[in-house]
């Protein structure tokens, strides 16, 4: 039921003022979704683009080996070029990622707004590929920095992209185009996989992330502001009714239709937030139930690292070489595209009554480690090779079945208002360090054992599993209030059947 203007429910005529997405609103959701490519083009790209022969070319031969020792096998087991170069290209644009995330994305969000923040951060983004490509001049230090940058610039957009989606979007299609945005992740990541496959101009490979982040930029011209970062800000300057009004404007633009209901629900959920006393970073540590849920989050943030994905991303073509697969950036492409479909099928589920949180981080973690594990004995005692293609892609799909969604949701979830601001950047901080430590250990492992690779990232989903039999608790139907008393020890002999959520059904709550 929708609300008339003095706040009750319109019981009588439900639809009566319940206003509807125009098509400027489809427009702004496909600009976000342009952003999330542009996320999925710099996890993909560089993977695929160091095994190039013209890279190796530009980068290796002359200054980390000759031709010899730069050559597609040659290169393998060039400790200098894999030590020095590659994986810091690779690790750069982690580390730029999240200072751009931690330093820059706050700031802009909250001080200009979402739509310069996403903008700002796409024009850093193009900066920075073109420092990494055509304007690198052969300097490995303007690489180096151009990979941070490029980083620094995603880092800085995917901040506010999530949050001008979700403040966009109509409420009945929030949840939509919040799932639309994680498969946008996919698939970009696909696409730069498939025009790195056709296209082995390495300058080109660079600069994908940059291009989706020019569009961005442009793009961001022809999109309204947040109807409600425009009710906050004129709120803290003018009157509350000026406000209103102020934010009103704007979201007429995205909605066809009444939009008085939407409009109170922003100004009232704008001022019960003004009113909370957030919690401090050394504030999240001195309650017992916030602490163990603390450590739940950044917990789940590490295990979605551990389960190795950014491993097969970040150095796909030279993995799947070490692999024994004869076209690697082939079988690169395969591997993507397949994930999609595990995409899907986790995002269909994960709100569904036959899926949840939990049971689906459960399924997806046995889909992941014993495949590795057995593909790690396969390369280890020489089988058939095909035994090892197929291993790599089940995991792929369990990955992308529950792991690549859900440690983004899952902190959101156990963390009320006053909580979630320091807790979940702390565990998207998490996040960030140990995906730059997973993707600086790989080539060490790969260089001590490629099957002791798979092994030691099989036994580490292994341990994920055991993570989430333990701590993980589903959320999914539970309103927001209850979540802390999920994570609450109960005593001896109480009955302990409200936070018993080993299967997905929500019929309980």
């Amino acid at each position: 039921a929708s609300r008339g203007k003095n706040g009750f429910e319109d019981n009588e005529h439900p639809d009566a003022s319940e206003a509807v997405a125009s098509t400027q609103m489809y427009v702004a959701v496909g600009v976000a979704m342009v952003g999330a490519a542009m996320f999925g083009f710099d996890q993909g790209n560089f993977g695929n683009v160091q095994a190039f022969e013209s890279f190796r070319k530009e980068w290796c031969v002359g200054r980390y080996g000759d031709e010899h020792t730069c050559s597609a096998e040659g290169s393998l087991d060039n400790d200098e070029w894999n030590d020095a170069f590659v994986t810091w290209g690779a690790t750069l644009i982690t580390f730029g990622a999240a200072a751009g995330a931690i330093l820059l994305g706050p700031f802009l969000t909250n001080k200009l707004g979402r739509r310069p923040c996403i903008q700002i951060g796409g024009f850093i983004c193009f900066i920075g590929c073109l420092m990494a490509s055509y304007i690198s001049f052969n300097s490995v230090w303007t690489f180096f920095i151009g990979r941070f940058i490029t980083g620094f610039g995603v880092g800085v957009s995917c901040f506010a992209l999530p949050l001008y989606n979700a403040e966009i979007s109509t409420p009945g299609i929030r949840g939509a185009t919040g799932s639309l945005f994680q498969l946008n992740v996919v698939v970009g990541c696909f696409i730069s996989c498939l025009i790195t496959l056709f296209d082995k101009d390495w300058y080109m490979g660079m600069l994908l992330p940059g291009l989706a982040g020019a569009v961005l930029t442009v793009g961001g011209f022809f999109i309204p502001e947040s109807p409600r970062f425009v009710m906050e800000k004129a709120l803290h300057k003018e009157s509350e009714q000026k406000a209103y009004a102020a934010g009103t404007r704007y979201l007429k633009r995205i909605r066809v239709g009444d939009v008085t209901a939407e409009a109170d629900e922003i100004m009232q959920q704008i001022k019960e937030e003004m009113d909370i006393d957030h919690i401090s970073f050394l504030g999240l540590f001195k309650e017992r139930n916030l602490r163990k849920r603390v450590f739940i989050a950044c917990g789940l943030a590490i295990c979605q690292q551990a389960t190795g994905v950014n491993a097969f991303l970040g150095y796909a073509a030279t993995l799947f070489k070490e692999c024994g697969i004869d076209n690697p950036i082939l079988f690169n492409s395969i591997f993507n595209s397949i994930m999609i479909f595990g995409c899907v099928a986790g995002l269909l589920l994960v709100d569904s009554k036959y899926g949840g949180r939990r049971c689906q981080l459960l399924a997806a973690t046995a889909m992941m480690g014993p495949p590795l594990v057995l593909a790690g004995f396969a390369l280890m005692y020489e089988w058939a090779g095909m035994i090892t293609m197929v291993c790599v892609v089940i995991y792929g799909v369990g990955f992308q079945f529950a792991w690549g969604t859900i440690p983004w949701i899952y902190p959101a979830e156990i963390f009320s208002m006053a909580e979630k601001e320091s807790a979940v950047s702390l565990a998207v901080g998490m996040n960030y360090i140990a995906n730059a430590a997973i993707i600086y250990i790989t080539p060490a492992l790969m260089k001590w054992s490629t099957p002791g690779t798979l092994l030691v990232f099989g036994g580490l989903n292994i341990l994920n599993e055991v993570f989430v039999f333990l701590y993980i608790k589903e959320t999914k139907g539970v309103p927001l209030e209850e979540v802390p008393e999920l994570f609450r020890r109960k005593a001896k002999g109480t009955d302990d059947s409200s936070s018993e959520t080993s299967d997905c059904s929500t019929s309980e709550f």
